[in-house]
């Protein structure tokens, strides 16, 4: 099941042109957007997976490059977290040419831009000589500061003392980054990938993998994780109190990620229309109350299977 699929759809003649400047221009002007940044992935997940072979890395490499020289002028420091989301996107387009299983394909894109960004942290620490926390908390409340003054001329002491109260967040939220970072790129491997499975599905149902994520679930052992993070969270150590905090994060978005399936599992059973199942996924994303009930649903699936997935088996 780790072949390459060579049986690809016809396309018209030009159309490989065409396609190859929409995904790159796709590519970067999702990055420079802000508000869809999460889905830069999609596009090079796309090319490599429609392209397997050697011209599959033609649009990541080409995206890549274009973007270098944009963000070269205009804000250097992204430039970094822009190639990560390519490769990472050119990771899960591979995974999906080779049929990878979808925890495999999430797992491995994730771990790329995890590791590389670990290895660009520690360098940082060590060239700052351990004052990287205090760096990033600096630079922390100088942005709080800055975006309070700017909406500070409506109601001055209210906005004097909610500047307060988030300035004196930032140290909690500084140690709770590594957690939060592993999170939302776990979220946006996982949402760039249903963006291919949906690609495959309607458009090149050959190079699909047949596993149905509606019927996904998390490795039972992983209950542990959720168990231990709960169970540091209410010891009386301030140490063992911040590794808590962040796993819970971790294990609280694998979970969500089953939350989600099981409710993709009821709705493919209703036979819910799509623009209903649209609404509904966004409504499960809309605030973090719905976000804990749909990552509480995952966890509670280990004991009470949802689904009767056990009894299927």
């Amino acid at each position: 099941m780790n072949e390459i699929r060579e049986d690809l759809p016809v396309r018209p003649p030009g159309g490989d042109i065409k396609e190859f400047i929409i995904l790159t221009v796709l590519t970067v002007a999702l990055f420079l957007s802000g508000l869809f940044i999460i889905f830069t992935p999609a596009p090079p997940a796309l090319a490599v997976l429609r392209r397997v072979g050697s011209r599959a890395w033609a649009v990541p490499a080409c995206s890549a490059f274009l973007g270098a020289a944009l963000l070269f002028k205009v804000s250097l420091p992204d430039l970094g977290p822009y190639l990560l989301l390519i490769a990472m996107g050119a990771l899960i387009g591979y995974g999906c040419a080779r049929l990878w299983s979808a925890e495999k394909t999430v797992a491995l894109s994730s771990l790329l831009v995890i590791g590389v960004t670990a290895v660009f942290a520690l360098l940082a620490y060590i060239q700052t000589k351990g004052q990287l926390v205090h760096l990033i908390e600096r630079d922390m409340r100088g942005l709080i500061e800055q975006v309070m003054k700017q909406i500070s001329a409506g109601s001055p002491a209210k906005t004097e003392e909610l500047k307060k109260s988030l300035l004196g967040m930032v140290p909690q939220v500084v140690l709770l980054l590594p957690g939060m970072f592993v999170s939302c790129t776990l979220l946006t491997s996982w949402l760039n990938l249903l963006i291919c499975r949906r690609y495959c599905g309607e458009s090149a149902p050959q190079l699909c993998s047949r596993q149905d994520l509606s019927l996904w679930k998390s490795p039972e052992h992983l209950v542990w994780g959720a168990i231990a993070s709960g169970f540091m969270l209410v010891v009386p150590w301030s140490g063992l109190n911040l590794v808590g905090s962040n796993l819970i994060r971790v294990v609280g978005t694998i979970y969500f990620f089953q939350g989600i399936s099981i409710a993709a599992f009821y709705f493919k059973r209703s036979k819910m229309p799509l623009f209903v199942r649209a609404l509904m996924y966004g409504l499960l994303f809309l605030t973090a109350g719905t976000r804990i009930g749909v990552a509480a649903l995952g966890l509670f699936d280990v004991w009470f299977d949802f689904r009767k997935l056990n009894k299927q088996a």
